[in-house]
């Protein structure tokens, strides 16, 4: 039974890994009505009762919605990181999952107060918030939450103990900033009235002096172009204004 003193959090029911591609495959089927778990278990590659098994931690986690098979906004963001090998996208994405669960947030708070523990005592954290025994099935997946605060840049494991990260979004986004090149080196082409993409990385002309680089990934073809259109006005709509700028 779970500690009644703690938050709750429905334990996972597969590894990190695999919680990953149902997310995944949760997004490929988002443009469907209806989708199922024998759809999404298709295409993750995995047995149905994985998916199943999975959907209960990932609801009680804010990923799904609550009765349906569908990702909330914060998990569309999620996916479109991981999708389009963005990590600043997915670490501020599981941020915002984490703050907004209580068992998650719980578990970060309290590495936080402490610095550190051992993984040991950790897990056994895990065990009470989950309210898992020593006969559950999902006890070999408790790792997936470890996992999941480490993606998400709050926490760090180094042999037995875990430690506070604390906040690493801005730094991941300056980490992906260009470094400053030539002139010449940085002014796009112009195809019959396009921006010509240097590699996998796509610039957009949002008028003098301001662009906007998109990377792509290596099996990108013009079938993704509406679900991206979809997803970065689905990630940007919440940007917050700058100062000085149109309201």
């Amino acid at each position: 039974m779970p500690d009644p003193m703690k938050p709750q959090l429905v334990a996972p029911g597969g590894s990190w890994e695999s919680l990953k591609k149902i997310i995944r495959a949760y997004y490929a089927v988002a443009d469907d009505e209806t989708p199922t778990v024998e759809q999404v278990a298709q295409i993750a590659g995995l047995q149905r009762p994985v998916v199943s098994g999975s959907n209960n931690f990932l609801r009680s986690a804010g990923i799904l919605q609550e009765g349906a098979n569908k990702l909330t906004p914060v998990a569309t963001r999620f996916a479109t990181g991981l999708g389009i090998n963005n990590q600043a996208l997915v670490t501020s994405a599981l941020q915002e999952i984490v703050k907004s669960q209580e068992g998650l947030s719980y578990l970060a708070n309290m590495l936080k107060a402490r610095s550190s523990m051992s993984l040991e005592a950790f897990r056994g954290e895990i065990v009470l918030i989950t309210g898992l025994d020593e006969n559950s099935r999902n006890l070999q997946f408790l790792k997936a939450i470890v996992d999941l605060l480490q993606e998400s840049g709050l926490a760090k494991v180094e042999g037995d103990e875990v430690s506070f990260r604390g906040n690493h979004v801005a730094n991941a986004n300056r980490a992906e900033a260009p470094a400053r090149q030539p002139q010449q080196a940085r002014e796009p082409q112009l195809v019959q009235g396009m921006l010509q993409p240097t590699g996998t990385t796509v610039p957009i002309s949002l008028g003098v002096g301001r662009l906007v680089h998109v990377e792509l990934p290596n099996d990108w073809s013009s079938r993704d172009l509406p679900k991206l259109l979809k997803m970065l006005e689905l990630s940007l709509s919440d940007a917050e204004v700058l100062p000085g700028e149109p309201k």
